[in-house]
């Protein structure tokens, strides 16, 4: 909560004295509130003191950098993980303009120079605190954590990209050098973008960027990898260890590519919130989730969807796209019949599961009090089912008269999935209940 009231006091003091002010304190209830950009707030530094341009004419990258570089200077030591800032760094209402890349926080490899636990970047309020990353040169990156900072913390910001090749974050993480626990509240990407944030670690033993959250965030604008990539480099078996990643009451809004691409293996958490692909002629997924090696953890392969509506435009739109062979991945209290009434809505395949991927198996599936359109397709082979199983539990297939079949909301490719179908509604009427084996 600390960046918080740092973030009033700066506000009180912006009302107070104007953005730009000039230096010096106002009393208000008593203590001191420091006007923005006065460069005398012991606990704040903001770009506009750096003369950061924020009508985005100008490029600001020089002033972020400079305001950056004073934050990371005034840490002090900490007994149990190393420095830790007494600042934070505050960008005021405006557009910002940056067009270098790693410009918001620097690229310094964290061996060596140790980790900065504690880095607190805010805005005044997505739209309102803008930045727009107009690199020249392509396939660049705004920010690059490389087992530097952790306990990371930004707020308040709309992040815009004017180059479909960049990409927002780089985060590497190593045993030795964790940087875990970042968090977005309040922030919104829009624009078109390579890749938002891309995970990824050595093929030894790491904490792989844990405790990761967004918080009423605004995810836009388009992805030709995808918004959150969890496994960069999954040929290393450590990239099973994606744990404890939360996503609560946000607005999934973009228009074509995938939300969340899961190379490997993680624990993934979906909290409420709206989830729409806008652009009903385009391709995209909201959940992929890839089979690309053998061997995988047992207790990281988890995704869990609870209170979401999703709405699915085109025939090209997917909630899910999963080759897991073992895990658990849970839709509780879930919408996706928005577009039901749509002519093409019976033909849609909306969920995707590959039970032939990895042997004949797949993960244990469960859908409890779901509402839910088109039909499920289970990629299966001639081999009955060894592991994993799909269940539907008091849910309404509105757009199909039957539980399974040709006609009906679960298909297969090959032999039967084990699967169970109960108290559920086939358009209007209950489906009789199914059980595979009986």
């Amino acid at each position: 909560m600390t960046g918080h009231r740092d973030r009033r006091s700066v506000i009180r003091g912006l009302a107070t004295a104007g953005a730009g002010a000039a230096a010096g304190a106002v009393v208000v209830g008593g203590t001191p509130a420091y006007a923005v950009g006065s460069g005398n707030d012991p606990h704040s530094v903001s770009v506009i003191s750096k003369n950061a341009d924020p009508t985005g004419v100008n490029p600001s990258d020089d002033a972020f950098r400079a305001a950056a570089a004073e934050v990371l200077a005034s840490y002090q030591p900490d007994p149990i993980s190393g420095a830790v800032p007494k600042k934070v760094l505050v960008i005021p209402p405006g557009t910002y303009r940056l067009t270098r890349p790693d410009s918001l926080l620097p690229h310094v490899d964290g061996v060596g120079v140790g980790i900065v636990d504690g880095v607190t970047i805010t805005g005044y309020g997505k739209r309102l605190t803008r930045i727009v990353y107009a690199p020249t040169e392509n396939d660049t990156t705004l920010w690059t954590n490389y087992q530097r900072y952790k306990n990371i913390r930004i707020s308040g910001i709309t992040f815009v990209s004017e180059n479909a090749t960049s990409s927002f974050c780089y985060a590497y993480s190593s045993a030795t050098h964790g940087v875990q626990d970042t968090w977005y509240s309040d922030v919104e990407w829009q624009g078109g973008w390579k890749r938002g944030i891309g995970l990824d670690g050595p093929a030894t033993t790491s904490n792989l960027n844990s405790e990761m959250g967004w918080d009423h965030c605004q995810i836009g604008g388009t992805y030709s990898d995808a918004f959150l990539v969890m496994g960069m480099t999954p040929s290393a078996s450590q990239q099973d260890q994606f744990l404890n990643y939360w996503f609560r009451e946000c607005k999934v809004e973009y228009k074509a590519g995938v939300f969340v691409k899961n190379n490997r293996g993680g624990s993934m958490n979906f909290i409420g919130g709206s989830y729409i692909l806008t652009d009903a002629a385009s391709t995209g997924t909201f959940f992929q989730l890839s089979s690309a090696a053998a061997t995988r953890a047992d207790s990281v392969m988890r995704l869990y969807a609870q209170g979401i509506r999703f709405e699915l435009r085109g025939t090209g739109h997917k909630v899910i796209d999963s080759r897991w062979y073992k895990g658990s991945i849970s839709f509780v209290s879930c919408d996706d019949t928005a577009n039901s009434f749509k002519s093409w809505a019976p033909d849609a395949v909306t969920h995707v599961y590959a039970f032939n991927a990895n042997g004949d198996r797949g993960p244990m599936v469960r859908y409890t009090d779901c509402a839910l359109m088109g039909s499920h397709e289970v990629a299966t082979g001639t081999a009955a089912t060894t592991a994993g199983k799909l269940v539907y539990d008091g849910c309404r297939f509105i757009d199909m008269a039957s539980a399974t079949g040709a006609g009906g909301f679960l298909r297969w490719t090959g032999t039967a999935p084990r699967h169970e179908i109960r108290d559920c509604l086939a358009g209007a009427t209950y489906a009789a209940d199914v059980k595979n084996p009986a």
